[in-house]
């Protein structure tokens, strides 16, 4: 429709609301939230203000009252709201929520919450241009699925090594975040561990993990990291430490680590390394807080963007982590 311009306003617009309502609508199902998307503002505003007339739950949302009117039918059927006689008034009923609407209201919090850091994500941009920024904000929204995102947000998450029917989710997170940083500075070594993680970590002896959550009974992969020991075998580097976008604020980035730097001290390393840049500002915050210390690099990086070098000193910890990990 974008061929049309300003034409196609209204249709692009009722297009975009229709698909939102209705991922948001499968993020309530999939949640058990007992409500139509549709309900929300009205169940939003009453759960803040107590009861109102239709009259005025229409004039606050800038509705038809025949629309409020319609939806709050729907809601007391539901009972999902209930109707009171305005003491003041004999003449004029009040709406409020019920207890079962109290109750959807106090479990669509969380859901809400993580549904506005995604949303904040697909309108994270800036343009002079109504119909310019509307297409991008089209292709954000269309193309990568709301309600997908959320429920990875809101999702319990396992760390397990790499497996083969990984492999592509490794090279598209990874792939993804290079392209977002460092678009020109994609490096053979780069490829070489995208597109074979499992055949780079066989041939460096290293190991590959994935954080995942489970979706119809399959895995999908929401960060990566890799341990590469060094060649006398008491140290190790770390690489590929990315977290999906749309997952990042969720302590997924530290579950890798943290599970890295348990290996890596049960199997007896003494030292762990890595490179990142100094842009990165929140990757910087989260090595210095897991207590890796910024040096001179031992020797030129093979990664044109990295210009910080850093190491941990490990604890000698038992190798019952490792067995427990063999078989992952």
């Amino acid at each position: 429709m974008q061929q049309f311009g300003v034409l196609t306003l209204g249709s692009r617009l009722k297009r975009l609301s229709d698909y939102l309502f209705a991922e948001v609508q499968e993020i309530y199902l999939q949640c058990d939230v007992p409500i139509s998307s549709t309900y929300f503002p009205i169940l939003r505003l009453l759960h803040g203000t107590g009861g109102l007339s239709v009259m005025e739950i229409a004039e606050s949302l800038h509705l038809s009252h025949p629309a409020v009117s319609k939806q709050t039918v729907k809601m007391l059927k539901e009972n999902l709201l209930e109707k009171t006689t305005d003491s003041d008034d004999q003449r004029r009923s009040l709406l409020s929520l019920s207890e079962k609407g109290l109750d959807a209201m106090n479990k669509v919090e969380p859901v809400l919450e993580e549904m506005k850091v995604v949303i904040e994500q697909f309108t994270d941009f800036s343009s002079d241009n109504f119909m310019a920024g509307l297409a991008v904000l089209e292709e954000r929204v269309l193309s990568k699925g709301l309600a997908n995102k959320v429920i990875d947000r809101l999702s319990p998450f396992n760390i397990v090594e790499l497996s083969r029917h990984h492999e592509k989710s490794f090279y598209d997170l990874n792939m993804a975040w290079l392209e977002r940083y460092f678009p020109s500075q994609i490096s053979e070594h780069d490829l070489a561990l995208l597109e074979s993680p499992l055949k780079y970590a066989s041939q460096h002896g290293g190991r590959v993990w994935v954080a995942t959550r489970e979706m119809n009974e399959q895995d999908v992969v929401l960060g990566t990291i890799v341990l590469v020991p060094h060649d006398d075998g008491q140290a190790g580097e770390i690489l590929k430490l990315s977290v999906a976008e749309h997952c990042q604020g969720k302590g997924i980035a530290q579950a890798l680590l943290s599970h890295v730097i348990d290996f890596a001290q049960s199997v007896g390393m003494v030292k762990l390394t890595l490179e990142t840049a100094s842009c990165l500002t929140a990757a910087k915050r989260l090595y210095d807080k897991n207590g890796f210390v910024e040096m001179s690099p031992p020797k030129p990086s093979l990664y044109e963007r990295a210009d910080v070098y850093m190491e941990k000193i490990l604890e000698k910890k038992s190798r019952d982590f490792a067995e427990r990990n063999e078989n992952i």
